[in-house]
C-alpha cells in the first residue's frame, strides 16, 4: 500500500502545517485540503464499489466457470453414452444376423432333409406302383385264361 492509499479523508482535513513568514494563505490551504479530502473520499469509495463489483464479478466468473466444465463433462458423458449405445446397436445387430442365419440354415436343413424323405417316399410309391400293376395284369391275365378255358368248355366249371 502507498503512502497516499494509506491516507483518509481525515487525515488530510486534520493536517496542519508549520507556519512560516511569507508562508501560504491558510484559508487557501485549507479549502484546498477539504477539496481533496473530498475527492479522495469519493475516490476511496469508487475503489470500494469497484473492489466489491470485481469480487462480485470474480465470483460469478468462478461460477460460469463450474458451470461450463460442468456442461463439457455433460456432453463428454453424452458422447460416451452415444458411443455405447451405438456399439450396443451394432453388437445386437450382429446376433440379430446370426440368429437369422441359423434360423435359415435350419429351415433350409429341413427343406432339403424333408425333400429327401419325400423323394424317397415317391420312389417307394413308383415301386408299389409297379409291383401293383404287375401283379394286377397278373390276376387280369389268369382271369383271362380262365374265362377262356370257361367259354371254351362250354360253361362247364374248370376246376384249378
Amino acid at each position: 500500500m502507498s503512502q497516499i492509499e494509506s491516507m483518509n479523508p481525515a487525515e488530510i482535513r486534520q493536517q496542519q502545517f508549520s507556519k512560516k513568514w511569507r508562508g501560504l494563505a491558510p484559508l487557501e490551504v485549507k479549502a484546498f485540503l477539504d477539496k481533496t479530502a473530498d475527492a479522495m473520499a469519493v475516490l476511496l469509495q469508487e475503489n470500494e464499489s469497484l473492489r466489491r463489483n470485481l469480487d462480485r464479478q470474480q465470483g460469478e466468473l468462478g461460477e460460469f466457470k463450474r458451470r461450463e466444465q460442468l456442461l463439457k463433462d455433460t456432453l463428454i458423458n453424452a458422447q460416451q453414452v452415444i458411443e455405447a449405445m451405438k456399439g450396443n446397436a451394432q453388437k445386437e445387430g450382429e446376433m440379430i444376423i446370426h440368429e437369422a442365419e441359423l434360423k435359415a440354415e435350419k429351415i433350409l436343413h429341413e427343406a432339403f432333409s424333408r425333400q429327401a424323405k419325400l423323394k424317397n417316399e415317391l420312389e417307394d410309391l413308383k415301386r408299389l406302383k409297379v409291383t401293383f400293376s404287375t401283379q394286377l395284369r397278373g390276376i387280369l391275365a389268369s382271369h383271362q385264361r380262365l374265362l377262356e378255358e370257361h367259354e371254351a368248355t362250354g360253361g362247364q366249371t374248370v376246376e384249378v
